[in-house]
């Protein structure tokens, strides 16, 4: 059966995908070396409500996790070799990719929405696309939402200290688990890798610097499976990957020319 995958996502900006998820899901995609198209969305909200989602063969899916599990288990993708763990090993993954997204993911999101020093500029740069008329309406709308959900979500109740002694933390375990390995599980790419890629890049290729960027540095095998990851999956990127579709619109321009 044939396969069509297009991912909806925030526009890269600047040569990023500010989504972790979205880059993410497109960095496994070509990891499994499958062809998908992008579709840029600032407004559109998937079925679960909320960026990235997908389109596969018509059916429309939330949630990157829930989207790489339909297409693996639907599509019988087939697994490298160097896929297969063993259960501790996948237990080990699901550790690792929850301590990412469910936790240093909202370190992440606090640093650019609620942190003074960066949020200016971060809303320069996320809100770009929006009307210039209608930019300080609505960067101030999204901001609070945001904020309360990082209220509700529990990282927002403490002290900017606190939670970038937790971002340090969460760190220096993953700079632990990685160790002197190429990828986290080994010698070859796997899950973890395409979730821990899309945060970490999304820190280190940062447009604005912050404490949790600055965290990222420290960790010299971090820096190094960073610049790896985007060197292998997004050789062209202008800075960590999302952005092919600009240069793929460029060049479809100069073939119509």
């Amino acid at each position: 059966m044939s396969l069509s995958i297009t991912v909806h996502e925030f526009p890269a900006t600047p040569g990023l995908q500010l989504s972790p998820f979205g880059l993410k899901l497109e960095t496994w995609l070509k990891m499994m070396g499958l062809d998908y198209d992008v579709h840029w969305t600032a407004q559109e909200m998937g079925p679960k409500g909320k960026v990235p989602y997908a389109t596969v063969n018509g059916h429309v899916l939330g949630d990157s996790e829930c989207i790489i599990d339909y297409i693996t288990d639907q599509f019988s993708v087939p697994v490298p070799p160097a896929f297969l763990m063993s259960d501790v090993e996948k237990a080990r993954g699901v550790m690792i990719r929850r301590l990412i997204e469910e936790h240093l993911y909202f370190i992440m999101v606090y640093s650019r929405w609620s942190d003074e020093k960066n949020w200016p500029g971060f809303k320069e740069i996320f809100f770009a696309p929006a009307p210039a008329f209608l930019r300080g309406f609505i960067s101030k709308k999204v901001r609070k939402k945001v904020q309360a959900n990082l209220v509700a979500q529990g990282i927002a109740r403490h002290t900017m200290e606190e939670i970038y002694k937790k971002a340090d933390m969460d760190l220096r375990a993953l700079s632990a688990l990685l160790n002197d390995n190429l990828y986290f599980h080994g010698n070859a790419p796997t899950l973890t890798d395409a979730s821990a890629y899309g945060l970490l890049a999304n820190l280190y290729y940062s447009p604005v610097n912050n404490a949790v960027t600055d965290a990222l540095k420290k960790h010299d095998n971090l820096v190094a499976y960073v610049k790896r990851m985007k060197g292998e999956f997004w050789p062209q990127s202008l800075r960590g990957g999302g952005d092919e579709a600009l240069y793929r619109h460029a060049i479809d321009q100069q073939l119509a020319s």
